[in-house]
């Protein structure tokens, strides 16, 4: 599929397509998934470095194709460092509680501020990572922002959010794209991420879909898991659940993972349609045939173990590039940095296989 729009004035075009079949990525997916499996998930990581390489590619800005650099061995160690912090802040937590009673409080809000502060630091830095491993044109991304500001902002977003009962999500969402993606540099393509753009995206109707249904499938799950629904057979406190109860708390967990990946899949269109404004370009996105997208996509992950990642993760990036175009309309802010630059985005060509 492509899509092309009317050149904008002034400066080198900047084409950009991507040439990916879904279907190569099967036999990646079940390759990797056997890996996966015989290795405990760490093989995931590897897994997930070939599927980048592979999609980055397919990637071409300029007739020119992306390459990432990323290796296996760095997702993991990026992983566990990640899990040691975060599991030893709970832990502490878990355990002045329950030694001091009440008075471990304030060292549980500790606790729990420094896991906020440190995945703001751990988000910030994987962005970095991935700018620093895509290289184009014989040279790499970079990053400019501060790493410790950006935590700080993402600590402040999570107490508000705690505060107002997770609404303030699409106002931290707009802030955190917004300090990443205005802070992306390259020597051949110089950052016009408007942020006005963006905003005039909306957000908070989608976000309302998600927040709601997830209300009501936590409300029934928590009713079936208390026997106060006679739907599934429940295990009687103290005793070990048979195997038939099992089972459908197993089908219960996984129908509920599925509900809530379709009622968050309209916030999810939203953010992308939202980000892809900042940067000068159109994403319309049919809510219904998303949400099948992301539900099938995590039916296939969860069946599979995720075997299938690699073969979902394409599925998904053929769906977004095939819809991708230039913003017919820019904000005077993001018209002068890109001419400033002499950089346009038309005629904007995207390609991408079923």
């Amino acid at each position: 599929m492509s899509r092309s729009n009317a050149a904008e004035s002034g400066g080198p075009s900047l084409t950009l397509v991507q040439r990916v079949d879904s279907r190569e990525f099967r036999a990646l997916g079940l390759r990797h998934g056997a890996l996966n499996i015989l290795t405990f998930g760490l093989h995931g990581f590897w897994a997930r470095s070939e599927t980048r390489r592979r999609l980055w590619a397919a990637t071409d800005m300029n007739g020119e194709a992306l390459d990432y650099g990323g290796l296996g061995i760095e997702l993991l160690i990026g992983a566990l460092a990640k899990l040691a912090v975060v599991g030893a802040a709970l832990a502490a937590a878990a355990v002045a509680v329950r030694g001091l009673g009440v008075w471990g409080a304030p060292v549980a809000l500790a606790a729990a501020a420094s896991v906020a502060l440190f995945l703001g630091f751990c988000r910030f830095v994987g962005f970095v990572y991935l700018a620093t491993r895509t290289e184009w044109r014989g040279q790499v991304f970079e990053l400019e922002g501060s790493s410790s500001a950006f935590a700080l902002g993402e600590l402040r977003d999570a107490a508000i959010s705690v505060l107002t009962l997770g609404w303030w999500r699409p106002q931290a969402d707009r802030r955190r794209d917004a300090a990443l993606w205005s802070g992306l540099r390259h020597p051949h393509r110089p950052a016009a991420y408007d942020a006005a753009a963006a905003a005039r995206r909306p957000l908070y109707s989608a976000f309302a879909i998600g927040w709601f249904a997830s209300v009501m499938v936590a409300l029934f799950a928590a009713g079936v898991l208390l026997g106060l629904a006679g739907y599934i057979p429940t295990p009687a406190a103290g005793t070990a659940p048979s195997l038939s109860e099992l089972v459908a708390l197993g089908a219960l967990g996984l129908a509920s993972c599925l509900a809530l990946t379709a009622a968050w899949a309209p916030y999810r269109a939203a953010r992308r349609s939202a980000t892809a404004a900042g940067l000068g370009l159109a994403l319309p996105i049919d809510r219904r045939a998303w949400t099948r997208l992301q539900t099938v996509n995590a039916a296939l992950r969860v069946a599979t173990l995720g075997g299938l990642a690699p073969y979902a993760a394409a599925r998904e990036s053929a769906f977004v590039f095939s819809r991708l175009e230039e913003a017919r309309r820019l904000s005077r802010r993001a018209r002068a940095a890109r001419q400033a630059g002499q950089v346009k985005f038309a005629p904007l060509e995207v390609k991408a296989g079923p």
